[in-house]
């Protein structure tokens, strides 16, 4: 007689505990949340050196291409009264305040000898006050 009621009451148990079991408790869905939390507090440092570092690559960007338009304009002089050292000030797209320095070396060309001008362009980031780019080209000046 014993053995037909554990045959009945096997099955129910079973029945029971597979739909105790059934989607995802509180408790599981806390601890992926605290997890995903730590794993979010880890990158965070990451993300944010990164947005620093393609900030600091635009400034430069900017800085070489000013430095670079200011090399072509000294290489359209071809004399000594062309040759024009200048400094202004400009902003980049992110509104950060870059100043241009045009560094003129001294030209005396005679009509035998004409001579090579060093021309240097240095750029300077004006809220850290650091030079962002340097570059230095010489110019060939044939006429006085």
């Amino acid at each position: 007689m014993n053995t037909p009621q554990t045959r009945e009451t096997a099955p129910s148990v079973a029945h029971r505990l597979r739909h105790s079991e059934d989607g995802i408790g509180l408790v599981e869905i806390m601890i992926s949340l605290l997890l995903l939390a730590l794993l979010a507090t880890a990158l965070v440092p990451v993300l944010l050196n990164g947005l620093k570092q393609a900030s600091s690559n635009a400034t430069l960007a900017t800085a070489t291409q000013l430095a670079n338009d200011e090399l072509e304009r000294a290489r359209s002089w071809v004399r000594c009264s062309d040759l024009d050292p200048d400094t202004y000030s400009t902003t980049d797209a992110r509104n950060v305040e870059l100043t241009l320095t045009t560094t003129v070396g001294s030209c005396s060309p005679s009509a035998e000898n004409p001579v090579s001008v060093p021309v240097t362009v240095e750029v300077t980031r004006m809220d850290t006050n650091v030079v962002v780019t340097s570059t230095t080209t010489n110019i060939f000046i044939a006429e006085s």
